[in-house]
C-alpha cells in the first residue's frame, strides 16, 4: 500500500480502539471511573483516557514505521508515553513485536487488570484492510516517502467528548457536542516547505446502527498531480469555539451577516468546513496545534480552501499555517484542540500561535476577512 492507503487503514485501526474502549463495559468502566487521591495510581486511574490516547498514537508509529523504516523518529504525537503503575515503576507504553508481548506490557500499566490488557492487546495487533473502511478509494500518487516526510498525530481529539458522549445537533448537521466530533487526526508535511501534503481525518462515531457505532474516513492529498475536488458551495455558516471573543461574534454576524455555530472540537470543525457545513472555522486564541491542524490543512488546500493564521489575515497578510517553525505560545490543549492558558516546553513550541481560519472557499474567505478587518 502506498503512505496515503497506510495511513486511512491504521486510522481505522485507531478507531476501533477508541470504539471498543466506548463499547466493551468493562473497559467504558475504567474510561470514565473517577477514584480517590488516595488511591495507589491516580495518574494511571485517573486518567485511562489517557491511555486509550497513548495506545492510539503508539498504534499509528508501529504500524507505519514498520511499512515505512525511513519514517523512523519523524512520527510526533500529542502525548507522552510514559506511565506509572502502582508499584512506583515508570514504564513506556509501546507496541511490541507480538500481541502477547503487548498485553502483559499494558497489563503492568493497569495495574494487573489482565482482561482489559488482553482486549487492548487485540485490537492494536489485529489485522485490518481498506476493504473495511468507509471511505473514497479513488487514491491519487503519493508524495515520495524518504526522509523529507514528517508526520503529526493527535489520537483522540475532543477527549471530553469522547468521556461525556452527550450529543447535540445543529438544524444544519452540524453536531454541537458528543461522538461525532470526536476525530483522529493524521497529517504528513513536507520538511522541505513546512506545508501539509497528506491528510486524514476518522470520524470513529459517524453513525450509530443498531446500538453500534460505525466511522468514516476522510482523506486528501495536497501533491503534484493530485486529485482535486470542487469547491464547495456557501452555507452562510462559520463554526467557532465557545470561548470565542464577543466583538469578532458581531464582526461575522453583523458585516458579514454570517450564522455562528459553537460547536465541539477543532478538528470535528475542521472537517465540517471539509464536508461543506460550514464555510470556515474561527478561532482568535492561541489554542490549537501542530497535531490538530496537519491533516485537515492538507485536505483542505486540496480543492482550494486552506488553513491561515488570523491575526495576519486580519493585517491583511495571508500566512499559510507552517509545520517548521514552532512559535512560542502560552496554551494548553484541553482535549478538544481548544486549551487554556498554561506553561509547558511542547505546547509552546508546536502552539498555532496568532490563531487560525480554516475556510474552503476563497471567494468566502475575501469576505470573512472584510468583516473581521472593519
Amino acid at each position: 500500500m502506498s503512505l496515503l492507503e497506510s495511513l486511512i487503514v491504521v486510522s481505522e485501526k485507531a478507531a476501533n480502539i477508541a470504539r471498543i474502549c466506548r463499547q466493551d463495559r468493562h473497559l467504558f468502566q475504567l474510561l470514565v471511573q473517577e477514584k480517590s487521591q488516595s488511591e495507589a495510581n491516580p495518574r494511571f486511574v485517573q486518567d485511562f483516557k489517557t491511555l486509550a490516547d497513548v495506545l492510539i498514537q503508539e498504534t499509528i508509529k508501529h504500524d507505519i514505521i514498520r511499512k515505512f523504516p525511513v519514517l523512523e523518529n519523524r512520527i510526533n504525537g500529542e502525548e507522552s508515553n510514559t506511565f506509572s503503575n502502582s508499584l512506583g515503576e515508570s514504564i513506556e507504553v509501546k507496541v511490541l513485536n507480538s500481541e502477547e508481548a503487548t498485553s502483559l506490557l499494558l497489563e503492568r500499566v493497569l495495574n494487573g487488570d489482565s482482561h482489559a490488557a488482553e482486549l487492548l492487546a487485540e485490537a492494536v495487533h489485529s489485522d485490518l484492510n481498506l476493504s473495511v473502511v468507509n471511505t473514497r478509494k479513488d487514491f491519487p500518487d503519493d508524495p515520495v516517502v524518504n526522509e523529507n516526510l514528517s508526520i503529526w498525530i493527535d489520537p483522540i481529539d475532543s477527549t471530553s467528548e469522547y468521556i461525556n458522549g452527550f450529543e447535540k445537533k445543529e438544524g444544519n448537521g452540524i453536531y454541537l457536542s458528543g461522538l461525532r466530533c470526536v476525530t483522529v487526526l493524521i497529517g504528513a508535511y513536507d520538511k522541505s516547505t513546512g506545508k501539509p501534503v497528506i491528510g486524514v481525518i476518522n470520524q470513529p462515531f459517524y453513525e450509530n446502527v443498531e446500538g453500534k457505532w460505525r466511522g468514516k474516513c476522510y482523506w486528501g492529498v495536497n501533491y503534484a498531480n493530485s486529485l482535486r475536488s470542487s469547491p464547495q458551495s456557501p452555507t452562510g455558516v462559520i463554526c467557532i469555539s465557545g470561548s470565542e471573543d464577543e466583538l469578532v461574534k458581531r464582526k461575522l454576524i453583523g458585516c458579514g451577516g454570517y450564522r455562528l455555530v459553537e460547536a465541539a472540537g477543532a478538528g470535528y470543525k475542521m472537517l465540517a468546513v471539509i464536508e461543506g457545513l460550514a464555510d470556515a472555522y474561527i478561532l482568535t486564541k492561541n489554542s490549537t496545534f501542530k497535531w490538530d491542524s496537519c491533516g485537515p490543512q492538507a485536505i483542505l488546500k486540496c480543492f482550494g480552501g486552506g488553513l491561515i493564521v488570523y491575526e495576519a489575515a486580519v493585517k491583511g497578510n495571508l500566512i499559510e499555517v507552517d509545520y517548521n517553525n514552532g512559535e512560542r505560545s502560552g496554551s494548553e490543549d484541553n482535549g478538544d484542540g481548544e486549551g487554556e492558558e498554561k506553561n509547558t516546553s511542547k505546547i509552546e513550541e508546536f502552539c498555532n500561535r496568532g490563531g487560525i481560519i480554516a475556510y474552503n472557499n476563497v471567494n468566502v474567505l475575501n469576505d470573512i476577512l472584510k468583516a473581521l478587518r472593519k
